[in-house]
């Protein structure tokens, strides 16, 4: 009896599985969002609903507005900018140190070079709420909460221990032969750095600046905490502004959640190949 067709069968099966699970709460999104408030809470719910995109052009309609904000879903594109900045910093910030910081731990020994990575990756159990009052403390005495640079400073010390220990392991799995070929020709550490071992680390650095860029862009503790200024309000917050003791908008939330998950889904999506070959290749190299 030939099994394979049966196989066959059970795996388009679960992957059909898999892709309801994971695209489902996105679909549902999407209802609540094309729909009016009344037929978002209806139930049972309408699964084809005649769409409906005056959520979106409620909040789209502020792109370009930079007047004061009349009703909280005006500031989800004013957060979405500053969501932006910060996210781009902080992965920018992971990028240039976590190169430098992991190539010397991969490449270079000395004093807690085999250690530090270790504490580093340790430090990533401690809870994002056991930081916040240290973190508003240092920021509120030098001057820096209600800004971004306060929530640019707190995301690069959350993201950059693991970046360090991502690209320490990918920089550990290129060969030093490259690296001693290019310091014969006469080639500078610099140069050999620079020249030679970051365009063959480039998918873990697409990597790393890819899991800072998300995990700055959907931070909500920090960006409440330590920015509650409406001028400097980011994307997270703005959207769960909306639902507050005088109005509970679902459908602006809906939409304003689509609107933040687009930008990591395409990114994401053009860059899964460096992604996953970054990801797989550090983590098989510690």
């Amino acid at each position: 009896m030939n099994r394979r067709p049966a196989r066959r069968v059970w795996r388009y099966v679960f992957a059909l599985l898999m892709a309801i699970w994971v695209l489902g709460p996105f679909y549902f999104l999407l209802l609540v969002a094309v729909q009016s408030e009344a037929d978002a809470l209806r139930t049972p719910p309408v699964w084809l609903p005649k769409p409906d995109f005056s959520n979106f052009t409620t909040i789209l309609s502020r792109a370009f507005d930079s007047g004061p904000a009349a009703n909280p879903s005006d500031l989800i594109m004013p957060g979405l900018r500053n969501s932006a900045i910060v996210a781009v910093c902080v992965a920018l910030a992971n990028v240039v140190l976590g190169s430098a910081a992991g190539y010397a731990f991969a490449r270079y020994r000395f004093p807690g070079s085999r250690t530090l990575p270790l504490a580093l990756l340790g430090s990533q159990m401690v809870p994002a709420f056991a930081l916040l009052i240290p973190f508003y403390t240092v920021l509120r005495n030098l001057a820096l909460t209600n800004t971004l640079t306060g929530v640019i400073i707190a995301d690069i010390s959350i993201t950059l221990p693991f970046t360090v220990y991502l690209l320490r392991a990918y920089f550990a799995g290129v060969p030093p032969e490259v690296e001693r070929a290019a310091r014969i020709d006469g080639a500078s550490r610099w140069r050999v750095f620079s020249r030679v071992a970051l365009p063959l680390a480039t998918p873990g650095l697409i990597s790393a600046g890819l899991f800072a860029f998300m995990v700055a862009w959907n931070d909500f503790v920090f960006a409440v905490v330590l920015n509650n200024q409406q001028s400097g309000i980011l994307l997270q917050p703005a959207i769960a502004g909306l639902y507050n003791v005088r109005e509970q908008s679902f459908g602006l939330m809906a939409a304003g959640s689509l609107i933040s998950a687009l930008p990591t889904v395409v990114i994401a999506v053009v860059t899964q190949r460096y992604l996953v070959r970054g990801l797989l290749s550090g983590a098989g190299k510690g």
